[in-house]
């Protein structure tokens, strides 16, 4: 009996270890696109500022965006995995053959629907920017800007498939570093071709669309040394085909869930004074540098390991990494969402007060922050119960819950949006997260029975207390040492020391308490 219970406890371990180091590798790659991101937007916010041009830019980025998130990266991702757990159990043979019928019919249908939104680009963006409609100048804009963007979508869906059958074989590095190729083309456009361009937002959109071939172009060498090269096949009536698309319709609104309020959020945005959309864009590029590192890194981590699990019955071992992965989560992202709070409008100052981009600019992009940051656990843990519930293949009831947070989310946007403006936009977002994440837990449990045991609720107290020191430093700081206002090198340091002893505070405290799975996953990322 001793023997079996060390060999289980170990086996519980190894999975924890194997999990925290998918979710690192993710992590790390993630953590050089968001790096690389962060310069894009450094330039972007240099180049455009924060008024009608950049309003214009944003929301014809979003477009292709919204659908890739919608359709391709999450949506197909969820589908997909589980799907193709049960095909790898028939053999190499069947599994391709699946993946073939499955690309084929995802190239026809991009290539249509990719042709009608260039066409028919004035109407889509009338539902996306409703606002801009009465101002000629930012309406032709972003028509101009989102017709040259939205063949991005045809590159980055196909790309996204890729990425799905990569972590399905527990292959996350390429797919992680992926998106760094995106920032890399749209900076070469910044700084290479925007000077040459009347429209400098012109040259950005060209940026895009390198960027998604460059993103396309890497995935192939990689599918072959798993041994798939993708062919033509038109055998739509594959069982597995079908089951995918069934998956897939339902998952639409639960993987997208937040993208979404965030879309309704920046629609919203359209009907305000010029600069709405960049302040709720810039602040939602700050929540998504922690939510991609720490929400969708797990996420993704999770849903081979939950698929297998659930492919074979094993319930009891998908709960014990499901409720890892939550304690995880949130011993990571509270301390995260303090610095966000309290450091607001210095990181939004040293990142982005430069060009075009003012001071008030600078103050009404970091209170949408602080109303993003507030909801960052919710969105991580939106991501990681859906991904429980996509593992089983339950793709309906995420579905139901992510329709009722939009449906919260609007009325509170409607609501908040009149005394608060752009900040009540972002607020609302953060709070249908929240009602997001109380009915996914209620469902999950009723699903798959108790997830929170009584270790698993210590570790988050513990993680809730570690916090103090954190909030005691950095409100210390902030008075003893004030943020320098003009020169940038001395904003940088200062941000820069604050966060890193910020950081080891936490890790100081995470060791005290007895959470050395942040430590070794930190070495892991380290490492990456």
């Amino acid at each position: 009996m001793g023997n079996r219970a060390v060999k289980s406890n170990s086996g519980k371990e190894n999975r924890r270890q194997s999990v925290l180091g998918a979710a690192a590798t993710v992590g790390g790659w993630t953590m050089l696109s968001r790096v690389l991101g962060f310069i894009r937007d450094i330039l972007l916010a240099r180049i455009l500022g924060a008024g009608p041009l950049a309003d214009a830019f944003f929301v014809a980025f979003k477009l292709p965006n919204f659908f890739r998130r919608m359709f391709a990266e999450g949506t197909l991702t969820v589908a997909l995995v589980p799907v193709l757990a049960d095909e790898q159990k028939r053999g190499e043979a069947a599994s391709h053959a699946y993946l073939n019928a499955l690309a084929t019919l995802l190239l026809i249908v991009l290539l249509l629907f990719t042709v009608a939104g260039i066409i028919f680009m004035p109407w889509l963006l009338l539902g996306f920017a409703p606002g801009f409609h009465d101002e000629p100048e930012r309406w032709n804009q972003a028509v101009l800007l989102a017709r040259w963007m939205f063949p991005y979508l045809l590159l980055i869906s196909l790309s996204a498939m890729a990425w799905a059958v990569l972590n399905a074989h527990k292959r996350f590095s390429l797919a992680a570093a992926s998106p760094a190729l995106l920032n890399v083309a749209i900076i070469f456009a910044a700084i290479i071709l925007a000077p040459s361009f009347e429209n400098p937002a012109l040259a950005l959109a060209i940026g895009v669309i390198l960027g998604g071939m460059l993103q396309l172009g890497i995935q192939i060498p990689a599918l072959k040394r798993i041994g798939w090269i993708p062919r033509l096949s038109f055998k739509f009536r594959n069982p597995a085909v079908s089951q995918t698309l069934r998956l897939f319709g339902p998952a639409l609104l639960g993987v997208a869930a937040v993208q979404i309020n965030i879309l309704v959020g920046t629609i919203l945005a359209t009907l305000l004074p010029a600069g709405a959309v960049s302040y709720l864009y810039y602040a939602d590029r700050i929540v998504q540098l922690p939510l991609a590192l720490f929400g969708i890194a797990m996420g993704t981590a999770l849903l081979p390991t939950l698929s297998e699990h659930m492919a074979n019955q094993r319930i009891n071992d998908a709960k014990e990494d499901l409720r890892n992965g939550l304690a995880w989560l949130t011993w990571i992202t509270l301390p995260a969402m303090i610095g966000i709070f309290i450091l607001a409008e210095p990181i939004i100052a040293t990142l982005f007060e430069h060009g075009r981009f003012s001071h008030a600019a600078t103050i009404a992009t970091a209170q949408t922050l602080q109303a993003y940051g507030l909801g960052l656990i919710a969105f991580c843990w939106v991501r990681v119960l859906s991904t429980a519930c996509f593992a089983s293949k339950d793709t309906k009831s995420p579905m139901r819950f992510a329709f009722i947070s939009v449906i919260i989310n609007i009325v509170l946007a409607i609501i908040l949006m009149q005394p608060l403006a752009h900040v009540g936009l972002a607020l609302a977002t953060s709070l249908a997260a929240f009602f997001n994440v109380a009915l996914l837990i209620f469902h999950v449990r009723k699903q798959q029975g108790r997830i929170m045991d009584s270790s698993t609720v210590q570790r988050m107290l513990r993680a809730l207390l570690a916090c103090l020191p954190i909030v005691a430093f950095l409100i210390g700081v902030t008075e003893l040492w004030a943020f320098p206002t003009t020169d940038k090198w001395m904003q940088i340091l200062w941000l820069g020391v604050t966060i890193l002893v910020a950081a080891i505070i936490f890790f100081g405290a995470a060791f005290l308490f007895g959470e050395k799975s942040l430590l070794k996953m930190g070495r892991r990322k380290h490492s990456a």
